[in-house]
């Protein structure tokens, strides 16, 4: 295997745990986990990513990258009264329907009509209190807001 090819998906792997551990840390703190409960949570999650990724890379010889749901997480995290106990039944009830739904191809193909834009805007909606959040944090610390600031020249 090329180390292109290695450093592209440690970089793939590096962004994707970066961007969705701190949904599901909210997530957690949302269910009232202990940090017991958190740590355990987030281990699992990384153990199961890294024995999917790499059975999957070894079979295909090339590299997938498997994550966990950032949507489901930051659903999760905008809930209230929700249990630790109701999330974790909640997670592995959606993992069963994407597998069902990965097994049968009928459904597998009505899912693919559904268009990109509308799941998007799912996707966005489910997001957008995380994203009004950084805007909210950058007035207590302001250093937050340096690096948006640089990276969207049109503000």
């Amino acid at each position: 295997m090329r180390v292109s090819v290695v450093i592209s998906a440690l970089v793939a792997v590096l962004v994707g745990f970066g961007g969705s551990v701190a949904v599901v840390i909210a997530a957690a703190e949302a269910v009232q986990a202990t940090q017991a409960q958190t740590a355990s949570w987030i281990a699992v999650l990384c153990v199961s990513m890294m024995m999917t990724t790499a059975i999957l890379s070894v079979t295909y010889r090339m590299p997938i990258v498997t994550a966990w749901s950032t949507p489901g997480a930051a659903l999760i995290a905008t809930t209230s009264g929700v249990s630790i106990q109701m999330a974790v039944g909640a997670f592995l009830f959606c993992a069963l329907l994407l597998m069902i739904t990965a097994a049968f191809k009928p459904l597998s193909a009505l899912v693919q009509r559904i268009p990109s834009g509308i799941a998007a805007a799912i996707l966005a909606g489910v997001l957008f209190p995380f994203v009004l959040g950084v805007a909210v944090e950058t007035v207590a610390l302001p250093l937050l807001g340096v690096p948006l600031r640089w990276s969207l020249p049109f503000l």
